[in-house]
This record gives structure tokens, sequence and C-alpha cells, in this order.
């Protein structure tokens, strides 16, 4: 009954039937790719778990982590796309959860990236698929990243594929690879936002390729081609018109760059321009004109004949929703306000209208083929972006928010790298084999497009030629690889963000390229005439030629170069250069008998193959020592804000305490806001892990392991010091970047002097920085490498004392209790007064410092960040402000300008004096801020008026003007013109020595109070006359642990003696008696009314009230104390 179906005897078409009985012949292609692919699993794989979580790992790896506990996630612009937490968490799911098995997704997409180049073979050439595959294995970026969990390794193999089903639609028509085309899209859209750029890219291509091919066809109606023509130039000419008009008003804050934007948060969008928005409608016309010109001379075609249009309307309808944020910030709209209906209402409705736009003409085209088109498009995409539709906001997030965040972010410029970023730093270092490759393979194209020119050249000049027929089938793979590669070197290049791990996507297509044209290269060798007698001994003579000339070129160009003197290690390097010209000699005569009646031609290819050969071995070098050696250091170029070592040594040993001193992860352990990266991550399992951010409170002494990072050291420091060892290390750092500001002159320096080139060559080759630092006098070995961050490890000496080899030594296994001295008598004591905040008006502050109450009871302000001077009422409100910036270093610093003035104090007279501290000068001026006069230089106590660093101002009871000469450690007496009298103090610690001096008052019996910092006391000098003052007596503090920049204590004086001084960075005021008794002290970390943000200026106004400068939070602060005796 079978057979009258005409089935019975006929084979399976069913597709896994075919797999099933499809048979692979293993040749030496297949054994080849079979070999690649174990060597992709085996680097990309191995060690996985040795790297520190690195910055921008963290957000990844944790959030994944919740999703795989089941605490649900919620996609954020801010960290790219889902695909990858999806992915990680599964792998978390399946595997476990740990550094190794976060990677594993990305592993495993950087295998794909090397096998999937076996699809190429056919536009590459089975030579020039070989040769990308292995480039794709050894590039230090491919390698790199495929094990980072970053979502580069995912874009790679799903862009390759998005280009395989394009190419492969336009040469078959089948509908399926449109279904690919869409899947590939839409996972890459679910990956990053770098999906945006590439299919811009691609459109472009095609449509300007469709363009060509619409001008190249016959048109029944010659009008209908004008106008056609006109659409297209009127489109053109409008989108050119708006994104250069785009490109040059979008702003850049210097004060944004690095900074990352918070979704949700205000943005600096640009508004509506009307150039931008007359480029838009001319363009928008200029499609309508290319619409009606196409319909109403090829109607129904379109359907059939231009393979290029249907891909142009898929990715097109796909795409345009995705496009709502740009109209959204060009009118104003916020399209990150997902929170707020009101405010995203209008947006909302933008992403419905490019909906029904995209709807329309999918159904106009082919509605069958664009309905599953778009499911295969948007089902992924919504699942993703919705975490399996348990996030319905991630649909605004997705369609919305992804365009819209980036575009805000490239603004911002995060980084701030040059433009030659890519050109001049990341390709010569790491990526040189594939830039080398492509412009073999652009040679290799031309000639060939050139070949091809000949004959239609003949053609034309033909009289009667026949009519020409356009190929629609054939896809110009290497043109648009071409394109591709100068687009994204172009196009990344002049974009906002520019960070390391975007050469992907630069490499990537030169990858492909090289691939070809090296394989080109390859096969233009007479191989069977090299396998002869002699070929493989001349292609070893070639190598090691070629090995000598490279060594004597080292040699040459060195710092240290041949037949330059007699000494022993001239003479070393003389020898090794003979020796090198010795063998080079030798094999070029080697060379010429073995291979005579050899074209010259052979042996030159021959030698630029072995020279390639070099070049990929120096590659996979780089790749190897970057993914293996060097991963945790700073001294690799494709990273930028890098873990380094120390985070995971420092959890190796929290690890230990923990399971020694509770048998599990039980310990109680803290962190702060800097380590938050990567212990977010590495603390998930530790139950007790708190989290203080940037507010350290005494609470903390509860927890017997604290994290800090080093802006927060101070803040510890005052508090945990006597009771907890601290271990410091690298926690984050950066490459070095004196790549910055190039000019033409610092190449030249740089080309022109043999110690550079030895230093480059170091780096380049080594990433040895030694001769680098010798060179330009800095020092970069690992201990002192800048920039950097760094983070200390506080274990409490009861802990240590129980495993007490993490002590000092078993001596001090039983620590003595530190007693803060003044603990018990901390107030909260609320200001009555509040001014200021931050900002550079008038009224508004900058890290302010010195205060000082005049004659008038008006209040004096240092404001020091925005080096000038607020003169205020006692109520707070401005009278006048005067000063600007000017560096005297820079040579611009005229009376009257500052580089953050930290001192102030006024005189009986209403004369105003200011310690201009970094302009190394002492500046006065009249109650109205004019200027009288300025004395003063940097310098080191060689003179009196040289100053270094000066901080503070007093005038006594006799007019004498005090200056604490800061890095000079001593007090300098002058009178009201600036002529010097004496000086007292100098380095000691012993009564009368200072160390660090910075705060100074003036009692009512005109004896001197010296905050002498660093010795950690008030010292008193008595006046013994006109230029002379001795120390007679003192008293401890209990604070000013720390030798931070901001660590600078201030004191004041009130008539009746009571001495009040900050203690900047344990975040408190501590008030004395006469005879050095304290009296009282308040203050706490924060930003309310009875807190500090860093107390450090201060002074006493006649009531004996007091004003404080409270530096960290930008304001002022009044206290109404009853402090003195009535």
């Amino acid at each position: 009954m079978m057979d009258d179906q005409g089935n019975g005897n006929q084979p399976s078409t069913h597709w896994l039937d075919q797999v099933l009985d499809s048979k692979i012949q293993i040749n030496r292609e297949v054994f080849f790719y079979i070999l690649l692919i174990v060597l992709a699993i085996l680097t990309r794989f191995s060690g996985l778990e040795h790297r520190v979580m690195s910055h921008d790992e963290n957000t990844h790896v944790y959030f994944s982590w919740l999703l795989e506990q089941g605490r649900g996630y919620s996609h954020d612009p801010l960290s790219h796309g889902p695909l990858q937490f999806h992915l990680v968490a599964l792998s978390y799911f399946l595997f476990g959860d740990n550094d190794a098995t976060a990677r594993f997704p990305a592993a495993l997409f950087g295998v794909i990236a090397v096998g999937i180049v076996w699809v190429f073979r056919r536009w590459l050439g089975r030579t020039g698929a070989m040769v990308a595959a292995v480039l794709m294995l050894i590039s230090p970026y491919m390698l790199f990243y495929s094990r980072y969990v970053r979502n580069e390794a995912l874009v790679v193999p799903l862009v390759m594929a998005t280009v395989w089903a394009i190419t492969r639609y336009v040469e078959t028509r089948e509908s399926k690879w449109l279904y690919v085309l869409a899947i590939s899209s839409s996972l890459h859209f679910a990956t990053k936002e770098t999906a945006f750029i590439f299919t811009a890219q691609v459109l472009l291509f095609l449509g300007a390729l469709l363009a060509w091919q619409l001008i190249k066809e016959k048109w029944s109606r010659s009008n209908l081609r004008l106008t056609f023509l006109a659409g297209f130039v009127l489109t053109a000419l409008g989108s050119l018109v708006a994104l250069l008009t785009y490109v040059r008003e979008r702003g850049v804050d210097p004060e944004l760059t690095s900074e990352v934007i918070d979704p949700g948060s205000s943005l600096p969008g640009a508004v509506l321009s009307p150039v931008i928005a007359l480029g838009g409608i001319l363009a928008f016309l200029g499609l309508i004109i290319i619409g009606v010109a196409l319909i109403s001379e090829f109607g129904r075609r379109l359907r059939t004949d231009f393979p290029l249009l249907d891909l142009v309307i898929v990715l097109g309808t796909m795409t345009l929703p995705q496009l709502a944020a740009v109209p959204a910030m060009l009118i104003g709209w916020d399209p990150l306000a997902y929170n707020d209906p009101e405010a995203f209402r209008s947006t909302a409705l933008t992403v419905v209208v490019l909906v029904g736009i995209s709807i329309a003409i999918g159904m106009a085209w082919k509605w069958r083929e664009w309905l599953i088109v778009a499911g295969s498009f948007f089902v992924p995409f919504i699942v993703l972006y919705t975490t399996i539709f348990t996030n319905g906001q991630g649909v605004a997030t997705g369609l919305v928010g992804s365009l819209g965040y980036w575009l805000v972010q490239h603004g911002v410029e995060r980084g701030s790298q040059p433009h030659y970023y890519y050109l001049l730093v990341q390709i010569p270092i790491y990526e040189f084999l594939p830039a080398i490759g492509s412009l073999i393979a652009v040679w290799f194209g031309f000639n060939r497009w050139r070949s091809k020119r000949v004959p239609e050249v003949t053609e034309e000049s033909n009289p009667d030629p026949e009519p020409r027929t356009i190929d629609r089938s054939s896809f110009p793979f290497l043109a648009f690889v071409v394109y591709w590669a100068l687009t994204s070197l172009v196009g990344y290049s002049y974009a906002g963000e520019r960070m390391p791990w975007i050469t992907v996507h630069i490499a990537l297509p030169m990858i492909l390229l090289a691939g070809w044209g090296i394989g080109k290269f390859l096969d233009s060798i007479e191989w069977q005439e090299i396998r002869k007698v002699n070929g493989w001994i001349v292609v070893g003579l070639i190598l090691f030629l070629l090995i000598s000339v490279i060594q004597m070129l080292v040699s040459l160009f060195g710092a240290d170069p041949p037949l330059q003197g007699t000494e022993i290690d001239q003479l070393y390097t003389t020898a090794g250069f003979l020796a090198s010209l010795g063998v080079s000699i030798a094999c070029v005569i080697g060379i010429a008998k073995l291979a005579e009646g050899w074209p010259l031609s052979r042996i030159t290819r021959l030698a630029g193959v072995l020279f390639l050969a070099l070049l990929a071995l120096v590659t996979a070098r780089a790749a190897f020592r970057a993914a293996y050696i060097n991963y945790d250091y700073a001294t690799e170029f494709l990273v930028y804000a890098h873990s380094a070592r120390g985070p995971k040594t420092a959890l190796e040993q929290i690890e230990d305490l923990s399971i020694r001193t509770t048998g599990n992860l039980d310990i109680m352990v803290a962190y702060d806001n800097e380590t938050t990266y990567p212990y977010w991550w590495y603390l998930r399992n530790y139950k007790n892990a708190l989290y203080y951010g940037a507010s350290p409170s005494r609470d903390l002494l509860n927890y017997p392991v604290i994290l800090a990072g080093d802006p927060n050291w101070s803040k510890l420091d005052s508090f945990l010091t006597d009771q907890y060892y601290s271990f410091e290390y690298h926690r984050i750092w950066w490459p070095m970047q004196d790549y910055y500001n190039l000019t033409w002159d610092r190449i030249r320096e740089m080309l022109t002097s043999a110690e550079y080139r030895e230093a480059l060559w170091d780096i380049w080759f080594d990433r040895n920085y030694t001769a680098y630092g010798e060179v330009t006098g800095r020092d970069y070995s690992l201990e002192n490498w800048s920039p950097s961050n760094r983070m200390k490890l506080y274990v409490r000496k009861d802990i240590a004392g129980l495993v007490w080899d993490y002590g000092v030594a078993p001596v001090v296994l039983e620590p003595e209790e530190f007693v803060d001295p003044y603990l018990d008598r901390i107030e909260v004591i609320n200001a009555d007064l509040v001014v200021g905040l931050s900002g550079s008006a008038p009224g508004q502050f900058a890290r302010p410092r010195g205060i000082a109450v005049g004659p008038d009871g008006s209040i004096y302000v240092a404001d020091t960040m925005n080096h000038r001077i607020q003169h205020l009422n006692p109520d707070g409100e401005v009278i006048s402000v005067w000063g600007q910036y000017g560096n005297i270093e820079e040579g611009n610093a005229p009376a009257g300008t500052f580089n953050e003035p930290w001192g102030i104090a006024v005189a009986p007279d209403g004369t105003v004096y200011v310690a201009d501290t970094w302009n190394h000068r002492i500046q006065y001026f009249t109650a109205d801020g004019v200027f009288l006069g300025m004395f003063g230089y940097f310098g080191q106590a060689s003179a009196p008026e040289a100053f270094w660093g000066p901080r503070d101002v007093v005038v006594d009871s006799r007019g004498r003007l005090l200056v604490t000469d800061t890095g000079n450690k001593r007090v300098v007496i002058f009178d009201a013109q600036g002529v010097a009298l004496g000086e007292f103090g100098g380095f000691g610690l012993d009564l009368g020595g200072l160390d660090e001096p910075v705060g100074l008052g003036v009692d009512a019996q005109g004896r001197v109070y010296v905050a002498d910092t660093w010795n950690r006391r008030i010292q008193i000098f008595e006046d013994r006359g006109e230029a002379a003052f001795d120390a007679i007596s003192e008293w401890p503090i209990g604070g000013w642990i720390g030798q931070s920049l901001d660590n600078k204590p201030y004191l004041a004086v009130s008539d009746d003696g009571v001495v009040c001084t900050t203690d900047p960075e344990s975040i408190r005021v501590l008030c004395f008696g006469v005879n050095g008794e304290f009296l009282r002290g308040w203050g706490e970390f924060g930003a309310e009314v009875w807190q500090f943000g860093l107390p450090v200026g201060i002074a006493f106004d006649s009531s004996c009230s007091v004003w404080i400068t409270d530096s960290a939070n930008d304001r002022i602060m009044f206290f109404d104390l009853e402090l003195c005796e009535d």
C-alpha cells in the first residue's frame, strides 16, 4: 500500500535521519579542525579559577548567582544584555558556583568561535579558513576574553552566525536563513548594545549595495529612476547632516568622564536640535520617495527579485522598535524613566508607533515569512529580557533602555581614551598579525579586482555590447569584510566609550580578512617545487636568516649598539652583532647555492611566509602570557580597571581564619564600598558578612575581620589601629597610560632616542617596564605601580592570637585593650545653623577648610577647591566672594588668584590674611576683598618667606602674623606687611619641636597654640620678645591618627582659654580646658545636622559659639554651645 503513495522505497528525508545517516570523511582538513577545537577547549577552559574575579566581571557573576538561587534578575542596561546572566546562572545550576564555572559560558563560546570559522570555507577558501581559525585560536583578545565574564566572548560567534546567514540567504534565497538571521540578531541584541553598531554597519552596506544594484537595473521609465536617485541623495544628505550635527553638538563634561550614569537619574542628553530635526525630516522624505519610485517601477518583483531588500526589511523591522530612545532623547524625554508612568508614557507611545511601522512594512512584504521572522526574533528577546516572564519591566528596559542608557554613556566617554587608542595602542601590541594579514588581503583583493576590470573595459569598447545582467545571487563577501573592518576601527575609535575589550569587535573582521589574505599568499607559493631536493633546507636557511637579521636590528637600534667601545658589556654586544652578521652572510650564501635557479619572487614569498609564522609565534606568546602569566597584573594593556591578586589572597586568609575559628564560613566579616568589587561576589556564602559602605562606625569593633579600600583607611585607623593588625594589598590597578597626549614631537623623540626605543621594545615584547622607568624617571615596579588602588585586611588581635601565624609575633597573643580617652564624653549635638551645599555658586562650597570670624562678627571661609574666599554675615548670607584659580607652577597666578587656599585669619583692623597653600604664599586683602599684598615662594626653609604648603595663619594681639609652614615643620612670624620677624619650631619630638604643624590659635595672654599633628599633641608657646616664642607646655591628643592630605586639624582658642580642635578623620571635634583637660566632644560620620563628613576649620565668635567647616559635606556649621564661663 505504501508503494501506491510513491513513498515506500523513498529514503527518509527527516533531518534527524539525515544527520544520523551522514558520513563524515576524516581527511586532513577535518583532522586539522578537530585538532584546533581540542586546542581551543584546552586554552579556553584550563585554569579558569586562578584569575581574580575582575571589576567588570563582578556584576555579571553576582546577579547570575542571585538568579540561580531563585532570587530573580531584572535587566539593567548598565550591565548590558540578559543572555549572559541566564547562561552563567545555568552554568551554576549544572556545575556549582565558583570562579571557574562563572567563566564556562564565555569559554564555550570561545571554542565555538574557533569552530564556526569552518562554515566560511566557501568564501575564505580552504587555506584561508584554516588560517582564520588559527588566528582566532591564538588571538590575545579572543583568548583572554574567552576566559572572562564579559559579553565579548558571546558576541563573536553570534556575529559570525549573522554574517553566515546573510551570505547564505543571498546565495540560496532559502527562508531558513532569514530565521537564522533573526535568532542570531535577537541573541546579539540580548547580549550587548554593540549589536546596534553592528546592525547599522550591516544595514548601511546592504542598503548601499542594494542601491547600486537598483541603479544598474534596467528601468522602464527614466523619470522613476531619477526620482529614486533623488530620494537616495536626499536620504544620504539628511542622515549625514543629522549625524554630523549630533557628533558636533554632543558635549562631553570633563567632570563626567569615567563616571557611570545611574539609570533613572537625570540625563545629560541632547534636546532636539533644529538642524538634526531638519536632517531627520529630509532623510524620512527621501525614504518615502525611494519607496514610491521602487513600488511604481518594480511592484511585486520587489518581493521576489531582490534578496538584499529582504535582508534590509528583516533587519530593519526587527531593529526599528528598539530605536525609540533616539527620538525620545532628542525631544528631551527621559527614556530611562521606567518607574514613572507619567514620564515614560510619551516614550512608550513612540515604541508603539515604531512597532506599528515595522508590522506594516513586514505585512506588506511577505506576511507569512515576516511573522515567523518576528517570532524568531522577539520570542527569545522577550523571554530573556523579562527573565522568563518574571520581570515585565524588562520589555521597556530592553526595547528602550538598552540603547538609551548607552547613548548617554558614550556621551560621558568613560575612560576617556584617545581616538588613536585602537590604531596605535591595542592593535600594534596585540592584534598586529591580523592587521598585517588584512593589508595583505587588501593587496590581493585589489589585484583581483583590477584583473577583472580588464575584460569589462574591453566590453565597453564594443559598440554593440550585450545587455548587462546583474548577479543578485552572490554576496561580495570580501568587500563586506573590508568595509566591516574599516568601519569598526573608525566607528569605535570615535564612539564615546573607548575601552580595551572593544578591540574584540575590531579584531574579528580583521581575523577573517587576514585569513583570506594570508590564505591567498600561501596558495600563491609553489609548494611542489619547494618539496624537491634541498627545498626544506632552503626554508631552514631563510628562517635562520630572518632571526639573525631581526637580532641585528634589535642590537643596532637598542640602547647599547655594537662597535661603540671596549667595555666588557660593549664587547659582548659587538660580539653578538658580529655573530648574527656572520650567520646572516652564511645563510645568504647557502640560499644562493641551494636555491640556484629559483626565481627571486619564490624566495621572497617564502621569507614572507616564515616572517608571518614568526609573528604568529609572537602573537601566541602574547596571548599565553596575558591569559596564563600576567592575568592578575596591570602590565597588560588589554584590561582597564583590573583586579590585582590581593583580594584573592585576602579571601584565602579570611576563609582560613573562618574555618579555624568557626569550623565553616560563619566568621563575622565587614566590607566597605571600595571592596564591594570583588567581595560582593566572594563573600556571598558568608552568612555574617556586613556591608558598611563609606560610613564606618565603632560597631565594627564587633567584627574580627574588616576589609577597606584606601579612601576609608583613615576613618577606620582612628579607632581600629590599636586593636587590629592590618595587611595591605593591591586591590585594583590600571595599565600604564603614557600614550595619552601623543604629539609628533613625542613620537619623534621616542623613535630617535635609542633608550626610548629599547624601553618600548621591552614593553612590547616582554611587558617589562624597567628600562622605561629608567628613561622616564618613574617607578614601574608592581609594588609601587600607579595608577592603582589598595585595600587593607584588618584582623582583630584576639582572633590573630588564636591563630598566631597571622600576628606579628607570638609575644602579642594577648594584646592590650585600646581605650578611646574621649569616647564616654562624645555627645550628639545638633548644629544651630547649617550653611551651604556642593557647588560653585555664591553660598556653595567645594571642600572648604579654614574659617575665621571678623571683628564685626561676619564669617570668612576658605572655599578651597573653588579657589576663592567667601564672606558671609552671621546668618550665613553671602556678602561677597573673591578669587579664582591660579597655579604659580603653571606660570599663571596673579594677585588675587588661589591654588587651594587653606588657612584664613582676620586682623583687628579687618585685614584678611589667606594661606594660599599650593602657591606657597600668603596674600592679604581688605575686608571687602581688595588685594593689598602678598609674600612667599616655594622653598625648603632657606628663608622665612620660603614656604612649603603653608596651612594656617593667625594674627596675635600685637598685630603680628604667624604662619604654620607645614611642610618645613615650623611657625614663621611676620609683621602686618609681610616683613619677616623670626620663626620657631623645626622638626623634633621633644617639647618645642614640630612635625606637620597645622592649626594655630592665640589666647588672651598672647600665648600661641599649635596643632603639632604628627606628634599628636597641642603645644603652647609663650611670647618672649619681638620675634621669639618658647614652648612651655603640651598635652597629647588621642586622635589625629593617619597622615593623609585630608587629616589636617585646625584649632581655635576662646577668650576664656577653651581650646577646641578638629579631629578630621575621626570625624569629631574635641574641646579642652586651659590645662589640657578634656571637656567635651561631638561628631560622627554622616550628613545630618549632628554629623560631619570631615570637620576641618574651626573658629570662635565673640559669644564663644563655634563655626566649623564640614569639608566633605561642602558646608559650614554653627554650634551655639555653653563652652565658656560667663
